[in-house]
């Protein structure tokens, strides 16, 4: 039971604690941004190296750490994001009466320098394990970054439970580009592709002897997957998804209020 439960329990908590750990620096003072970036970046490093280290290791604690390892490598690009530094070359409000084509440019050149780096840095991961046998790593970081790219299409054309208290107040411009309003068919497609996604990964993980290395890893990724599921459905139904980070989110609401006062 230990070999199925271990990695749900796991990819969960670590999931949780690592995005709570961001919003809760983020709710930091702005002063303090250079340094949590810096800070991030040395973890960054970190993790790199540990990619590396992790290619020819086959046993079950080399697929947790693997999986760590690309949750450590994916959060850079949320804290640089959610510092400011790295965003894109737009810092505006989506102009009114803005649709269609036109209004996505827009919103993409609110992100753009933000998803150059994520694809500059994908490239660097994927040769760096091309061919190892431990590519838990890389997997974690492909799966986030696809995840992350589906509720952004899905907050982009219509998503009725918008949690954007996770924004900071330094990027409200970056609410003007969400659509409040009925979820469309590209929430039913991401939905599809994504639980069909988790779907894959579980019988992969299932089609290896339970207590192996790939069971584990697969198994990994495959509730990181399922978690990737149950966030798109929270933002269509009317659920409290912040209350899970409600410690790591005081600061931010306080910051928020304070500067509403002034």
């Amino acid at each position: 039971m230990t070999a199925y439960a271990a990695p749900i329990v796991f990819a969960a908590l670590t999931w949780w604690l690592s995005t709570g750990a961001i919003f809760w620096l983020i709710g930091r003072p702005r002063a303090t941004f250079k340094w949590t970036a810096l800070g991030a970046t040395f973890v960054l490093v970190g993790a790199t190296v540990m990619l590396v280290s992790l290619r020819g290791e086959t046993s079950v604690p080399a697929a947790y750490a693997g999986f760590a390892t690309g949750l450590a490598l994916w959060a850079w690009h949320e804290v640089m994001f959610l510092t400011g530094f790295i965003t894109g070359p737009s810092r505006s409000p989506c102009p009114d009466g803005l649709a269609g084509w036109p209004r996505f440019r827009a919103g993409l050149a609110a992100v753009l320098h933000h998803e150059l780096a994520i694809i500059a840095h994908a490239a660097i991961l994927v040769w760096l394990s091309w061919g190892a046998a431990n590519q838990f790593a890389l997997w974690t970081f492909l799966i986030l970054w696809g995840m992350r790219i589906s509720a952004k299409l899905v907050v982009f054309t219509g998503a009725p439970n918008l949690v954007d208290q996770f924004m900071p107040r330094h990027l409200d411009y970056m609410k003007t580009y969400f659509s409040r309003r009925a979820p469309g068919s590209l929430f039913a497609a991401a939905l599809i592709a994504i639980t069909t996604v988790s779907a894959l990964l579980a019988l992969t993980a299932f089609s290896h002897a339970p207590g192996s290395h790939a069971f584990a890893g697969f198994l990994l990724l495959t509730a990181i997957a399922i978690l990737a599921v149950i966030e798109h459905w929270v933002l269509v139904l009317p659920v409290r998804d912040p209350s899970l980070w409600g410690w790591a989110m005081k600061p931010v609401r306080t910051a928020t209020t304070q500067q509403k006062m002034d």
